[in-house]
């Protein structure tokens, strides 16, 4: 079976929502890296004085056929936090050992 690696890179503040999606999604396998810097179409997370916001990126690598349901789930959580920061980038897998 096909797999992809899913990207949710997301405000800190939200950390528990995210973890609540993949557990919704029947997920229970990911990485998580903590404290990202960055600067997309919302205000900087940068971690300083100026702009001191922080983000996460959980990665979890899942069949194909779990992509929609858990993309599905992100798009709800968007809509509750419409001012937060939250993307999910999906990329295939070509190979894992």
């Amino acid at each position: 079976m096909d797999r992809v690696a899913v990207y949710i890179i997301h405000d800190r503040a939200i950390d528990e929502e995210v973890n609540d999606v993949l557990k919704e999604s029947g997920l229970v396998h990911y990485t998580k890296w903590t404290d990202v810097v960055g600067c997309g179409t919302h205000d900087p997370h940068l971690g300083d004085h100026v702009w001191p916001g922080l983000n996460n990126v959980t990665m979890t690598i899942i069949n194909s056929d779990k992509k929609d349901e858990l993309i599905d789930n992100i798009k709800e959580l968007q809509k509750t936090f419409p001012s937060v920061s939250l993307r999910a980038l999906v990329t295939p897998v070509i190979d894992m050992i």
